[in-house]
């Protein structure tokens, strides 16, 4: 497994390993010391299943044109695939996440958990999700990352969520976001919660540059990310779980530089 860490409470992570011990939390506020044992080889069945269904989504033409229509940029596979996680999953474990109030002291520092543990258990989340997400994806050679850090709903929101997504670029080098944690449901079917990132590249590197800024002011910044289906936006990146200042989210639409002066409050 390769672990990034930024800051206190933020990480990265790819190339997850069988039975590798993944922090997804912290014991108290400001803390990142929580970990689940990832024991993908309980979750063969379902990766299984995932690829069957992905492969069904892609010979459906009337989804393929669908797909086409309302995100035309889209790589229909790279949607097929996250297509049939998302449901897969639900239908597989319907009560992954029924159970989430037993969670606050359900996990502890020596990873003694384990990931299959959690979904039987009902108390997966954001982290737990990601985690299966990621691990399809390698299984599928699709070159994708963990992040673990915050979100906001909105760019007037003043404190962001702590929040696990996955971040992704495609062939063809396009940035994307995807949430397995928060898709859309419509009409009985999920759909995949994929985002554009809407930054520029210039902003792309502040935002690189302001995340690993310790002992530079706050290490926060935030990428608008627009879904391809609902052409909303939400903001996704790194928070210090202090109030979040307009000058953290990176933005094609706001071009002004990154503020360093403003203080915590």
């Amino acid at each position: 497994m390769n672990f990034e860490k930024i800051g206190e409470t933020n990480c990265r992570i790819d190339d997850i390993q069988n039975q590798d011990k993944i922090l997804i939390g912290g014991s108290f506020y400001g803390k990142m010391d929580l970990a689940v044992t990832a024991d993908l080889e309980q979750f063969e069945d379902f990766f299984q299943k995932v690829e069957i269904n992905a492969q069904k989504v892609q010979e459906n033409e009337a989804m393929k044109n669908w797909i086409n229509q309302v995100a035309p940029n889209l790589d229909s596979t790279l949607f097929a695939h996250m297509w049939a996680f998302d449901n897969t999953l639900r239908k597989m474990y319907p009560n992954l996440s029924t159970n989430i109030d037993k969670r606050q002291n359900y996990y502890d520092e020596e990873g003694t958990k384990k990931l299959s543990q959690s979904v039987s258990d009902g108390v997966c989340m954001c982290a737990e999700i990601s985690i299966l997400a990621q691990a399809y994806f390698q299984k599928q050679n699709i070159p994708t990352k963990i992040s673990g850090g915050e979100l906001l709903h909105s760019q007037d929101e003043e404190f962001g969520e702590a929040h696990y997504y996955i971040s992704l670029q495609d062939k063809k080098g396009e940035d994307y976001i995807y949430d397995p944690a928060n898709p859309l449901l419509y009409s009985n079917t999920y759909l995949p919660r994929i985002s554009t990132l809407e930054v520029t590249p210039a902003q792309k590197k502040q935002f690189e540059n302001k995340i690993h800024s310790q002992g530079k002011g706050r290490a926060c910044a935030f990428m608008e990310a627009k879904d391809v289906i609902t052409k909303t936006s939400w903001y996704y990146g790194f928070g210090d779980g202090a109030n979040i200042f307009p000058s953290f989210l990176f933005s094609k639409n706001n071009k002004s530089s990154v503020q360093s002066s403003e203080n915590s409050l």
